[in-house]
């Protein structure tokens, strides 16, 4: 269940760990930034609230885009839900719209899903449809992090967990 309400740009959090990319593009958010003083209107950033924080969970370009333009409040779509579902929300943002998504920004994705809480027993083809991207891709990721210690090795094959899937 969530709603929409506009949101005090000083009270929504940005270092939750909820940032899907490997870094802010300043050309877009200027170019945000300058549609914004024109009136443009935008969607609304997506953001949980878990009783004392706002998580922000998709809309960094966004947010800083309207602070950069001198806004006080952004639109906000809000989740009931913790810092953890912001996280993993993230991970499926901007897949299908918004500013297109670099390799790094899909592998930083993957790997923050494969590392993730609600990502431990999911299959690598819930994961790539979670985040985006093909299934083989998880997998290559899975091993490497299985290989270095950084997740458990999941003790099923992956052709086993897609065909469950």
């Amino acid at each position: 269940m969530s709603h929409a309400e506009n949101i005090p740009i000083s009270n929504i959090r940005l270092d939750g760990g909820t940032q899907p990319r490997a870094a802010i593009d300043f050309d877009t958010v200027f170019d945000y930034m300058d549609a914004m003083t024109d009136g443009a209107n935008f969607p609304p950033v997506i953001v949980f609230y878990d009783g004392t924080d706002y998580w922000l969970a998709d809309g960094f370009h966004r947010v800083k885009a309207a602070d950069q333009a001198g806004r006080e409040e952004i639109a906000c779509e809000v989740h009931q839900g913790t810092q953890e579902d912001a996280q993993w929300y993230s991970f499926a943002a901007n897949k299908t719209n918004g500013l297109r998504r670099t390799n790094s920004d899909k592998h930083r994705a993957v790997q923050a899903a494969l590392t993730h809480p609600k990502g431990a027993g999911q299959s690598d083809s819930q994961i790539a449809q979670h985040v985006g991207v093909d299934h083989k891709t998880v997998a290559a990721w899975r091993a490497k992090l299985e290989a270095t210690w950084e997740i458990p090795k999941s003790g099923v094959s992956t052709l086993f967990q897609a065909a469950a899937a």
